[in-house]
């Protein structure tokens, strides 16, 4: 299976997912989205197709052994056998076009790969700008969410709102406004950031963005890698409250507001609190119910 078909294949199954999303994004646990575009994922990146008893090739063998089904097949035969001459004087002319399209793509992945790094750079250079926080709120919290890998709290006037960044030492950065004597919405903000932190949201927004390169020219694969970030987002949303409970639904939201008033620059590869669409998050959240349909514990 060459990338187009591939890219044609997972572009079907995205469709599906964004149909099922649509219908069912207030029934069914945010969990299940993301499973569903992780499957995409391996869709777009697996070169073989996986066979079923109901593909499109078994339907088409089960007409042979039909009555007239021989003839149809003898047909075809001495069509594609008079065809082969016409064939082979093409061959010299698509080998062209395939290497004009392999250039294409090459630069085209180029282009999104130095976009990120560009974006990646610029993230690395301003974290480092951060500095340590240490006061008894952090301490508290550090010594109840340990980690195998250390969790490191900084804080920084060049963000406005808090994101988790990296993978082997994970970053909560929290920006310099922060009130750290507001314990209430600490408290949410923090366990939203952990949730991320405990799912390796960072990888899967790394593996998003190698899909993202290699399919750049899908746009469906470029709706999926929004709706997906989108969805980490939401799916974190639903721990937080099923951790803290029904009844901090309403404060949940207010302090998403507050986060979504200070939003700054985007950071793809960073794990946001607020950075997607605040509409539907805060929907989402209030719409949350004691056991959703299909809900995956």
């Amino acid at each position: 299976m060459g990338l187009r078909q591939m890219s044609f294949a997972g572009g079907v199954l995205i469709l599906a997912v964004i149909v099922i999303r649509g219908l069912t994004i207030n029934l069914l646990s945010k969990k299940m989205f993301n499973a569903l575009w992780a499957i995409s994922v391996v869709r777009l990146m697996i070169p073989f197709s996986i066979p079923s008893a109901f593909s499109v090739y078994s339907l088409m063998g089960s007409l042979a052994p039909g009555e007239g089904g021989y003839q149809a097949v003898g047909v075809l035969l001495t069509r594609a056998a008079g065809q082969t001459a016409s064939m082979t004087g093409s061959a010299s002319h698509a080998a062209n076009a395939v290497s004009i399209w392999t250039v294409v793509w090459a630069v085209g992945i180029l282009i999104c790969a130095v976009l990120f790094c560009m974006a990646y750079w610029k993230c690395r250079k301003e974290f480092q700008t951060s500095l340590l926080v240490d006061n008894d709120f952090t301490r508290n919290w550090l010594s109840i969410h340990r980690q195998r890998c250390r969790i490191f709290v900084r804080q920084s006037s060049r963000f406005s709102s808090p994101l988790t960044y990296g993978v082997f030492h994970p970053l909560i950065l929290m920006p310099a406004s922060t009130r750290w004597e507001n314990t209430d919405s600490l408290k949410y903000v923090f366990a939203h950031e952990y949730v991320h932190i405990r799912r390796f949201d960072s990888i899967r927004k790394l593996v998003l963005i190698a899909v993202l390169c290699v399919h750049w020219f899908n746009p469906l694969v470029w709706v999926m890698y929004i709706l997906a970030n989108r969805d980490m987002e939401l799916s974190c949303d639903e721990a937080v409250v099923r951790l803290f409970g029904e009844n901090t639904k309403a404060a949940y939201a207010r302090t998403l507001i507050r986060m979504e008033e200070a939003r700054g620059d985007l950071t793809p590869l960073c794990s946001n609190f607020s950075k997607n669409a605040i509409e539907e998050r805060i929907t989402a959240i209030m719409k949350i119910k004691k056991i959703t349909v299909f809900h995956l514990f």
